[in-house]
């Protein structure tokens, strides 16, 4: 179970780095700053779910886990982006206030830059199909980060 923790902990602090990061370079409008900042942020999020990853890894080498641990956290670290992305899309949809692009872009900031790179607007309603895409392909990048740091983190103690 603390493995679980462990790796909402590492979503939390990717999530204060990368808001951190993308404030402090928000006074640029270059578009080069913008894609470099989300290579960067997008980066920070994957290489600490690859460290929790890692880290269960290492300290499931004593025991023989499930063949799903690695599946069920990478879920777990991929939780918090998929639900946003799905109240993103219901948003888009109508379903939901369309001022709730703002509100997504804080709470994955991770991907603020590359909802600014999408669209700058606020509303939901701007963000096109193709958008909508990335971002749900984002939101699953920390499960393949998770997933990928453990298996070959396992495979290579063996």
């Amino acid at each position: 179970m603390k493995h679980y923790f462990r790796i909402i902990g590492y979503w939390f602090l990717a999530e204060v780095l990368t808001l951190f990061l993308d404030l402090t370079l928000s006074f640029s409008g270059s578009v080069f700053v913008r894609l470099l900042c989300s290579i960067c942020t997008v980066g920070i999020l994957a290489g600490l779910m690859a460290q929790g990853g890692y880290a269960a890894a290492l300290a499931d080498r004593k025991i023989q886990p499930p063949a799903v641990r690695p599946v069920l956290l990478g879920l777990t670290g991929s939780a918090v982006p998929c639900v946003l992305w799905g109240m993103l899309w219901a948003a888009r949809s109508g379903m939901l206030d369309d001022g709730f692009y703002r509100l997504y872009k804080l709470l994955c900031a991770p991907f603020l830059s590359v909802c600014n790179l999408i669209s700058a607007d606020v509303s939901a309603g701007s963000v096109p199909v193709w958008g909508m895409a990335v971002l749900g392909i984002l939101s699953l990048m920390p499960c393949a980060a998770v997933c990928c740091a453990y298996w070959i983190t396992r495979h290579r103690a063996q």
